[in-house]
């Protein structure tokens, strides 16, 4: 019994030894104390350069220009209302005079609790149809909707877009076949920020060109069918519903494979990329029984915002320059960084550029922020 406590003991002691002898406090993050930047005059012209100084040393130095979009002010801005334009576009084909009464119904509602029928009969539709342009009878081809501000709706906390289908039974001919595809949502504020609303999460500043791109994958289409919902066939093609999932079904985790196709549950083949389509069938069947079929985004904010991101990391932890930066390490300047003042900028404005610089160490972070306002003629 003793020998085992003399053991215990020589252990209790051997961590008491390496606590006192082998932990060394990490050493602290350098001091920012006396980090500045200064530009080399307070006024430019549209075209000028400006050349900041940095006085000494750090781990990194992250810039922002104070334009939209790359505003030091704004990095915590996630929901502003704003202007929301919806955009999209829609073809229609088996048309003719004698199927006139079908129709293809733009609506927005706040209140959606369920993508079911009882949840689309609760809700609070809006009608939106007339705000937006559609195909003609002899249109060919897809027509642009125009831009549709719905704006108003942006008090709620989310809001739902759809697109209704109302077929006729008719015995004279089939019912209308149509389409949709390319919708675009977007919050533009008053600074000129945009963020487009169905979009991929935010991982840098605004991009002029991606973020026009409509992108089916974040939109989240869901497909409600309330009329004329057949049992489907493991052999014959299935129609009388929207081509997308139902709410929680894609073509990942489709519980019907038809054709090795993944099908949602009205047996219609699941799109994965735009043109949607509701296909009641060729034109050779007629007396279809009335459709009454429902397109459904997910619930969407319009308020939300993307923050605003650096212009660009202009030191790293190691020492890696980006353009515009020079190490001079010398009369009392580190490094400068030139940064040109193209048209993107306005006349008459005033920027507060702002570098944001570090020192770190495995388990502290000491940082210091400095503003640098500046004048454009």
């Amino acid at each position: 019994m003793n020998r085992y406590k003399l053991t215990i003991s020589l252990v209790i002691l051997s961590i008491a030894t390496f606590v006192v002898t082998g932990c060394k406090k990490l050493i602290d993050a350098k001091p920012l104390d006396g980090f500045s930047v200064v530009s080399d005059k307070p006024y430019y012209s549209i075209g000028d350069t400006v050349v900041f100084s940095i006085n000494q040393d750090v781990d990194e130095i992250v810039f922002y220009s104070g334009k939209p979009g790359n505003n030091y002010n704004q990095i915590g801005r996630n929901f502003e209302p704003g202007t929301n334009i919806l955009k999209f576009q829609t073809s229609l084909s088996q048309a003719s005079k004698t199927n006139n009464g079908d129709t293809l119904l733009l609506k927005i509602a706040t209140n959606l609790k369920s993508y079911d029928s009882a949840g689309i009969a609760n809700a609070n539709w809006e009608d939106l149809t007339s705000f937006a342009k559609w195909p003609a009878i002899t249109t060919t081809g897809f027509v642009n909707s125009g831009s549709i501000d719905i704006s108003k709706f942006n008090t709620a906390d989310s809001v739902y877009i759809a697109f209704q289908v109302l077929g006729k039974q008719n015995a004279a001919t089939q019912q209308r076949k149509w389409q949709v595809q390319n919708l675009t949502l977007s919050n533009l504020l008053a600074d000129s920020t945009f963020t487009p609303l169905f979009a991929a999460p935010f991982t840098s500043a605004p991009n002029p060109t991606t973020d026009t791109v409509p992108y089916f994958q974040f939109v989240g289409w869901t497909q409600v069918n309330l009329k004329n919902n057949p049992l489907f066939s493991f052999i014959n093609p299935n129609y009388n519903a929207w081509n997308v999932g139902d709410f929680g079904i894609n073509a990942l985790n489709a519980p019907i494979v038809i054709n090795n196709k993944p099908c949602n549950l009205s047996g219609v083949a699941i799109q994965s990329a735009y043109p949607i389509t509701f296909d009641p069938g060729p034109t050779s069947i007629k007396n279809n029984p009335d459709n009454e079929d429902w397109l459904i985004t997910s619930p969407v904010n319009l308020k939300l915002v993307r923050h605003d991101f650096p212009t660009a990391v202009i030191k790293n932890y190691v020492n890696t320059p980006t353009k515009g930066m020079k190490y001079l390490k010398a009369n009392g300047v580190y490094a400068s960084y030139s940064f040109p003042i193209d048209a993107s900028f306005k006349s008459g404005k005033t920027y507060d550029m702002v570098f944001v610089a570090q020192n770190t160490n495995l388990d502290q972070k000491k940082e210091i922020v400095k503003h640098v306002t500046i004048k454009i003629n």
